[in-house]
């Protein structure tokens, strides 16, 4: 198993950003059922657990940069619109 949210199975994204969300979700996922197996000592449930808590964190903090990145797009959105208004919404002569 790889190591990490940059893992095995990204080769396809380009090199600068080589992490994807989903693919970390599926590690954790995958952690998840080899800690529910019942088939690992204590030590190696701990590693695994530990795995998948950080790769959430990790998760987490690219969930909030993209949210930010959304809630300003919306802003840009709302101001170009709200700046323009006289032009789109011009009616139409008779």
């Amino acid at each position: 198993m790889g190591k990490g949210p940059g893992g095995r199975g990204m080769k396809q994204r380009k090199s600068k950003d080589p992490w994807r969300y989903e693919a970390a979700i599926a590690q954790v996922e995958t952690l998840i059922q080899e800690i529910e197996s019942g088939q690992l000592d204590l030590a190696e449930v701990v590693e695994r657990f530990q795995q998948a808590a950080q790769t959430l964190k990790t998760c987490e903090a690219f969930l909030q940069q993209k949210r930010q990145q959304v809630a300003i797009l919306i802003e840009e959105l709302e101001e170009s619109n709200a700046s323009e208004p006289a032009e789109a919404e011009k009616p139409e002569p008779f």
